[in-house]
């Protein structure tokens, strides 16, 4: 359990974030997944079992809009001071975080089209093409991290196993000569878009988990 110590006026960096984030209503995972950093980082720093980067500090400084020597020294400037012996009490309730509004916007949407598209009377239609809206919706009200790039692997599944059962276009099929051939342009611009759009994923999520993996703690 957390306790708050303050000597000779001064808190050490670990309390002062500890103070920032919980300030600003963010838990630890919250304040990781800001910095790109593992929450077991977050709790060591915390914890003054290791200190962050400066990189990191700085990020930090930024998001809690405060400044870099006041971070690290832990002082506090004499406005702040003011604000914390008379709390606004008149300060706004934190909202929902924009991934979740993002969320409940495409949920909203997705329904509109779910209804509309049903009332054309095609049932299966609008339950298929509705779907992709629903997906990330729900991946965006559940998923707090990569959460664009979980997006896009779900709607490429989708429009792959459309493209597949729909359209009988194969992946491997810009290795086949007749693709080019015989007024088959279109198809072979689909496949080719399609190795893109997957090549785009693979290199994307390649990075991100290479980026996560780098700023694990050891």
């Amino acid at each position: 359990m957390w306790v708050s110590k303050v000597k000779g006026g001064l808190m050490t960096l670990g309390e002062k974030i500890y103070e920032l984030r919980t300030k600003n209503a963010m838990s630890q995972g919250d304040l990781a997944n800001t910095l790109e950093v593992s929450r077991q980082s977050v709790s060591k720093w915390e914890n003054n079992t290791s200190v962050p980067e400066l990189d990191k500090l700085v990020k930090m400084s930024e998001v809690f809009s405060i400044s870099l020597d006041e971070l690290i020294r832990g002082e506090k400037t004499e406005e702040m001071q003011r604000e914390t012996q008379s709390p606004d009490i008149s300060a706004p309730p934190k909202g929902l975080p924009p991934r979740k509004i993002a969320g409940l916007f495409i949920l909203g949407f997705g329904l509109i089209v779910f209804l509309f598209l049903s009332l054309l009377g095609d049932l299966l239609s609008a339950l298929f093409l509705s779907s992709p809206l629903f997906v990330c919706a729900l991946i965006c009200l559940t998923v707090n991290k990569h959460t664009v790039l979980w997006c896009g692997w779900a709607l490429y599944g989708l429009i792959y196993a459309y493209l597949r059962y729909a359209t009988g276009i194969r992946l491997w099929w810009i290795f086949q000569g007749w693709l080019y051939r015989g007024g088959l342009e279109i198809h072979a611009a689909i496949a080719w878009l399609q190795v893109l759009g997957l090549v785009a994923l693979i290199i994307s999520t390649g990075r991100l988990f290479y980026k996560s993996r780098k700023n694990s703690p050891d």
